[in-house]
Parts: C-alpha cells; sequence; structure tokens
C-alpha cells in the first residue's frame, strides 16, 4: 500500500511536469532561450528523478537476477542523477539575475565537474559499496559513503540559498520569493527524509518549484519585447512610476532615449531583416552597457529608454560615452553591411518639481529630438 501511494505522487509529479513542459508560447529569443532551456533541463532531470525514485520502490526487495540487475541499475542511475536538478537551480538563478551567456558558462565549469565526479561514483557503486549497497535480498540500503554524498547535496544546496540571499537586491521582490521556494523547502525536505527513510518528499517539492518557476517565465515574458529581449512598454511605465515614487536613498533616477538615426533608411536599402538585426544589435549594446539593476526597455519602434539611478548626474555622460564607444566598435567590426548612429536624449529627474513617469518621458524626447535636429 505503502508503495503504490508513492507511486501515485510520483505520477501525479510527472503530469504536473509534463504539463508544465507543454503549455505556454514556446516563441523565445536568443536570451530567454536560454532561460527555457535551463527551465526544461530542471524539468527534465526532475521527470527522470521521479521515474527512477518509482522504480526503485518497484523493484526493491523482489527476488531473481533481473530484479537484481534493476534494483543496482536504478539506484545507479538516481544517484548519477540526483545532482542534476539543482545544478541547473542554480544556473537558472545566476541567468536569472545577470542575463549574461558568458558569466552562465564560467559558473557552470565546476558545477558540471561536480556532477561528473557524481555519475562516476554512482557507476562505481554498481561494483563497489560506495554510495548504495543491494544485498543478498536485492534490497537497497545507503552505502558507506553515503553521508559524503549528503554533505555533499546539502552543501550544494546551500549554496544555492546562499547565492539568492547575496544576490538579493538585484532582483524583484517577486523572483526573489520565486527563487527561494527551491532551496529552502528542498533542505527541509532533504533533512527530514534523510531520517526517516521512504517518505517522498525530494521531487514533489521540486515539482512545487518548477510551478512557481513557470508563473515567472510566463510573467517575464508578458513583460519582454520579444524582438529585442529588453523591457517591453508595459514594464517601463511601471517601473519608471515606481522608481519616481520611492524615497532614493541619495541616489538621482537618470534617464536615456535613444533613437537609431536613419532607421527608416536601413529598412529602406537593407530591408526589414536588416532593420531587425540593428533593433537587437543596438538592444545588446545597451544591455552591456547598463548595471544589473538597471533597465532598458524598448519604447517602441527604434526608441530605446535607459533608467538608471547615480549618485552624481554626472556619470550619466560616462554612459553615454559607453554607449556610443561600443556602437563605434560594432560599425568597425563592419559585421553589418550598414553603420548604427544614435541620438541619445538625456534627463535627471527633479523630485522638487514632481511629475509623472509621461512627464519624464516627455522630457526626454524633447532633449532628444533637440540633439538630433542639432545634427542635421
Amino acid at each position: 500500500m505503502e508503495t503504490i501511494l508513492r507511486l501515485l505522487i510520483n505520477l501525479f509529479s510527472l503530469v504536473v511536469i509534463a504539463i508544465l513542459r507543454l503549455s505556454g508560447n514556446r516563441r523565445t529569443t536568443a536570451k530567454t532561450a536560454v532561460e527555457f532551456r535551463i527551465y526544461h533541463a530542471m524539468l527534465a532531470s526532475t521527470a527522470a528523478m521521479l521515474v527512477l525514485d518509482g522504480a526503485s520502490w518497484v523493484f526493491d526487495g523482489r527476488p531473481g537476477a533481473v530484479a537484481r540487475a534493476a534494483v543496482v541499475g536504478v539506484n545507479a542511475l538516481y544517484y548519477a542523477v540526483h545532482t542534476l536538478p539543482t545544478v541547473f537551480f542554480i544556473l537558472y538563478t545566476d541567468f536569472q539575475i545577470f542575463r549574461d551567456d558568458t558569466r552562465l558558462a564560467k559558473a557552470a565549469r565546476p558545477l558540471v565537474v561536480l556532477a561528473a565526479l557524481v555519475a562516476v561514483a554512482a557507476a562505481a557503486s554498481i561494483f563497489v559499496n560506495i554510495l548504495f549497497v543491494v544485498d543478498a535480498a536485492n534490497r537497497y540500503s545507503r552505502g558507506p559513503f553515503f553521508p559524503v554524498f549528503a554533505v555533499m547535496e546539502y552543501g550544494l544546496v546551500g549554496y544555492a540559498l546562499a547565492f539568492v540571499a547575496f544576490n538579493v537586491k538585484k532582483m524583484s521582490r517577486r523572483v526573489f520569493i520565486t527563487l527561494l521556494a527551491f532551496p529552502l523547502p528542498l533542505l527541509v525536505a532533504a533533512y527530514i527524509q534523510m531520517y526517516f527513510f521512504g517518505l517522498v518528499l525530494l521531487w514533489p517539492v521540486t515539482t512545487l518549484f518548477l510551478i512557481a518557476s513557470s508563473f515567472n517565465i510566463e510573467n517575464r515574458r508578458a513583460r519582454t519585447d520579444y524582438l529585442t529581449g529588453t523591457a517591453n512598454r508595459r514594464s517601463l511605465d511601471e517601473e519608471l512610476e515606481r522608481r519616481i515614487a520611492i524615497n532614493r536613498s541619495g541616489k538621482i533616477l537618470c534617464g536615456l532615449l535613444i533613437d537609431i538615426d536613419d532607421f527608416k533608411k536601413i529598412n529602406d536599402l537593407h530591408g526589414h531583416e536588416a532593420g531587425d538585426r540593428a533593433l537587437e544589435d543596438i538592444a545588446a549594446i545597451l544591455l552591456s552597457s547598463v548595471r544589473v539593476e538597471d533597465l532598458v526597455s524598448r519604447m517602441g519602434g527604434d526608441e530605446f529608454v535607459v533608467l538608471v539611478d547615480f549618485k552624481e548626474a554626472s556619470a550619466m555622460e560616462d554612459l553615454v560615452h559607453r554607449i556610443e564607444s561600443a556602437v563605434e566598435n560594432r560599425n568597425a567590426s563592419k559585421l553589418r553591411p550598414y553603420r548604427l548612429a544614435l541620438s541619445i536624449g538625456r534627463a535627471v529627474h527633479d523630485p522638487a518639481k514632481g511629475g509623472n513617469g509621461p512627464d519624464f518621458l516627455a522630457i526626454l524626447d524633447t532633449d532628444m529630438y533637440a540633439r538630433k535636429r542639432a545634427k542635421a
């Protein structure tokens, strides 16, 4: 009866994962594609753990050589895959915070090495009693080095929790709470399951996190411009009003309005696909020029807005210089059959004068067009 209950819990979790995998809009940008690949890897590895966990209960203690091979093989795979959901969570968290492919690749290297070492130990346990033991009655029990494995798993989940907590200021409250939904419940579940062998907690708890993450991904997608991967106009309006309303704590709200010069000419001479590439190039330059906590948004058409908090308004000119230098470097590379040029409006929000988001954007727009006319 207990085995049937465990299998039903695992089966329910698998159905939920299948729904998460098949649901949702599948359109992705280059940036969101990375997020989806990591999330789908979490889904796949958690589903594998649910299947292996169920199979271990089905075959455990059954007589015969076939059952013995199944018990040994299933448990070896169980330990080999065990680390992967946490590894993928750490990478998912890193990308949620920094949105940086290069950083993500560096963060993945030690985690891949760790997962590989666990897989080797799991494979070796088939022949030598390391992580698990299968007795003459084909019953599984923990091996002599299981405590080492448990400490490593606790350490990995603990690192994930510390990583989320350390970067709390670099993410929204919603994302922070969502990310906490993995390591905190998992640590509690792992502690309980370690002392009460037979409980089914780890992977159903992980499934609950995957549900929360799905909502987070859908929310991000609803707030992201499909083509460029920057925030969309809805996100811009909400974030601008939020930043105007909060206490600045010694910081100044600054904004840039970026317009691509002669964008229509790029479309007319090289086609709309070239125009799309130009928008993507500028978005990439802007995202790489600002900090994690700054906002880059496509306002519409070929216009982008950047919101930043600086201690000194003069820092805004340094940011403009970084953006213009990056554009010149892109032009010098001759990767595109056209040159990019920008008109960049600047504005500093003055709390003493008040004004809402539309007022601030109007000031930015006026300054940008004045600078564009001065070039003519």
